[in-house]
């Protein structure tokens, strides 16, 4: 008789465990709480409660549960015949959140039942089981969370089920970005917001509301530590029931070892936990009201954690809208270079030979750049080339033996034979050509001066010269001067060459990126002909170049830690950008792209997509024969990947057409 009344005390005191205060009610005694940890903190850290009793304490931290993860817990209460035990599993998914479902039991076994006469007639057992559903997924920044608990109480032939009673929470947590103070997390619940209600025989029990508010701080004492400390607090509040303050405080070291200690009310609680890999295991000595209590609880996690599966499906997101990427500004690139081979083509039927050269060199270059196949392209071009030099052919013919009779008939026979003989070298079999030199010959032969020498080599000279052959005209020009060093007209013809000499070499320098060589044959340039319009034009072209390769080779030390808002931001134009590229609208999505670029450098693959998507916008522009447009959106792309050679073709080949397109119109404004 003494066991039994021993034993039913217990009981009561467990079922009473927070007997409230000014007349709050009864709570059910699983109220008592769950998981050594938790317990050995005081349960004053819910805001960051494991994810193993996170369906218990805060089901919105299993919108952060990584593995799927299996947890145990008991305890005997104050008699070995009282057993308390927990056993839980949460499923995290990639894209609903997280689930958990936990069982608890609290009860007594083998407890003699006796008659009216204190004879025993066998035993019964008294037995609390309570079904957890919980639930918990991330909604805009905020983890929000909710539970459904339905209790069981079994007493001998007794038996009675509660209706279920539902649990709302919310919390978040908050990176710092600070060294020392790494994260701060703010969790509110709320239990029982829809009541649990028991029936039992002629009893009924209603369980109270309460309201929780938790907040965590993790912090690192030393940034060079591999320790961490975890200090918490909350406060609850039970229906007309005072309210009640929670403290506790984690020291964990290596993430092996963790040391615990918690204050709740005026009772005193401490333990330690190990955890190994997947495996955990945590002591908790809790003080309550009939004594101290041993809390074990071992828990294990497994399975591919949710952010690696995310990051290996962001990534094969990446690899796909990549390859749609590539096909897509591939096949846009085969457009452009059709539309160029058919524009080349027409000019070609047109006569224009020059003009369809032109196209066909451009869609050479894109194809080349490109990998396209260029075996059409070539053959086009080639013969294309060879008309146009028969043709350039036949008429420098006709031009240079124009030059050699208007010649003859001013009496000036050397530059005569000299054009003369330039046009036999074209054609081998023309007998006028050949006539004319026979002629100017003779005449030369009977009436040759010194003046009409020193006319004829600057004549020679400034034809070299006007045919790029700088290096022949120089030696011509050299050679007069030791017939008239003081002739004004040698003096200048010398100039001129000499300043087409620093100007080549400037132009070459400049081509294969070589600034300091072009800048002096710039200034050599310029000590011959100071206010020469191309060559200052391409000294402050040269200048440009060198302050952007300073800024390329002085990147930002550091980018600044991005709050939630801007991170979320941040992540919404990615996303916006690839949906604009996958509809066609190339330019808005190139728009969202820089935002990103600017908000977060380097944030996944944007700077990879900018870069293609800079290189096709300057082929477009190339394409349109908007050269130095073309040349300023490539540049952006060179600035995000300086090692990128394709790009450095385009700007160069760009920057040549330019020049060239300039000397054309300095030589016809002269």
């Amino acid at each position: 008789m003494k066991r039994l009344i021993t034993y039913l005390a217990i009981l009561l005191a467990v079922a009473t465990a927070v007997r409230a205060e000014n007349d709050g009610g009864i709570e059910t005694p699983f109220a008592f709480g769950i998981g050594a940890r938790d317990l050995a903190l005081g349960t004053a850290n819910f805001a960051l409660a494991n994810s193993s009793t996170a369906l218990y304490w805060n089901p919105a931290a299993l919108a952060r549960t990584e593995q799927i993860t299996i947890s145990g817990f008991h305890a005997n209460l104050y008699d070995p015949g009282v057993t308390y035990q927990f056993f839980g599993l949460t499923l995290p998914t990639m894209d609903w959140g997280g689930f958990g479902l936990g069982v608890t039991r609290l009860g007594i076994n083998d407890i003699e039942q006796r008659d009216e006469n204190n004879i025993v007639t066998g035993s019964f057992s008294d037995n609390r089981v309570a079904l957890i559903m919980s639930y918990g997924k991330n909604i805009s920044g905020y983890d929000i969370g909710t539970a459904v608990t339905i209790e069981q109480h079994t007493l001998d032939t007794y038996k009675a089920t509660s209706t279920p009673g539902l649990q709302i929470s919310i919390s978040r947590v908050i990176d710092l970005g600070s060294a020392n103070f790494e994260e701060l997390a703010l969790a509110l619940n709320g239990r029982n917001l829809i009541s649990q209600n028991f029936k039992m025989d002629l009893s009924e029990v209603a369980y109270p509301s309460s309201a929780d508010f938790g907040m965590s701080l993790r912090l690192r004492p030393r940034t060079d530590w591999d320790h961490s400390v975890l200090m918490a607090a909350s406060i609850s509040k039970t229906d007309r029931v005072d309210p009640r303050m929670s403290f506790g405080l984690e020291y964990n070291i290596k993430d092996f070892l963790f040391l615990r200690g918690g204050l709740r009310q005026d009772k005193l609680s401490a333990g330690f936990g190990m955890q190994y890999k997947n495996f955990g295991f945590d002591y908790a000595l809790v003080d309550r009201d009939l004594g101290s209590l041993h809390l074990f609880n071992i828990s294990t996690s497994f399975g591919m954690p949710i952010s690696l599966k995310k990051a290996a499906r962001e990534r094969k997101k990446e690899e796909e809208f990549n390859h749609r990427m590539n096909a897509s500004l591939t096949s846009k690139n085969e457009d452009m270079i059709q539309k160029i081979m058919e524009d080349g083509q027409n000019q070609m039927t047109a006569g224009n030979l020059e003009e369809a050269f032109f196209n066909f060199d451009r869609a050479l270059f894109l194809a080349r750049n490109s990998s396209h196949d260029t075996t059409g392209i070539y053959i086009l071009q080639s013969q294309t080339k060879t008309r146009l030099d028969r043709l350039k052919e036949s008429m420098e013919y006709e031009r240079l033996l124009d030059s050699a009779q208007a010649n003859m008939g001013r009496g000036d026979y050397m530059a005569s034979r000299y054009y003369a003989g330039q046009a036999l070298s074209l054609a081998p079999e023309s007998d006028t050509a050949r006539a004319i030199i026979l002629k100017s010959e003779k005449e030369i032969s009977r009436s040759s001066t010194l003046a009409e020498q020193i006319n004829a080599r600057l004549f020679r000279a400034d034809s070299l010269l006007n045919f790029g052959q700088v290096g022949q005209a120089l030696k011509v020009i050299e050679a007069v001067k030791e017939i008239a060093p003081d002739d004004n007209r040698v003096r200048m013809t010398e100039r001129k060459i000499r300043l087409e000499l620093w100007r080549q070499k400037a132009s070459d320098a400049y081509a294969i990126n070589d600034l300091q060589t072009a800048k002096t044959a710039l200034d050599s340039a310029l000590n011959i002909f100071p206010g020469h319009k191309w060559c200052l034009e391409l000294r402050q072209e040269i200048a440009g170049k060198k302050q952007v390769n300073q800024i390329e080779t002085n990147p930002p030390d550091k980018i600044e830690t991005l709050g939630p808002d801007i991170k979320e931001r941040v992540a919404e134009s990615y996303k916006t950008a690839q949906k604009l590229f996958e509809k066609g609208e190339f330019n808005k999505a190139l728009a969202y792209w820089e935002t990103v670029e600017q908000l977060a450098p380097g944030y996944l693959s944007v700077r990879e997509y900018l870069v293609k998507a800079y290189k096709f916008k300057g082929i477009e522009l190339y394409g349109q024969n908007r050269l130095q447009e073309a040349i300023d959106v490539w540049s952006k792309a060179s600035l995000l990947d300086p090692d990128n050679d394709e790009i450095k073709d385009y700007i160069k080949r760009s920057e040549i057409e330019i020049r060239k397109l300039k000397e054309l119109s300095y030589e016809s404004d002269k």
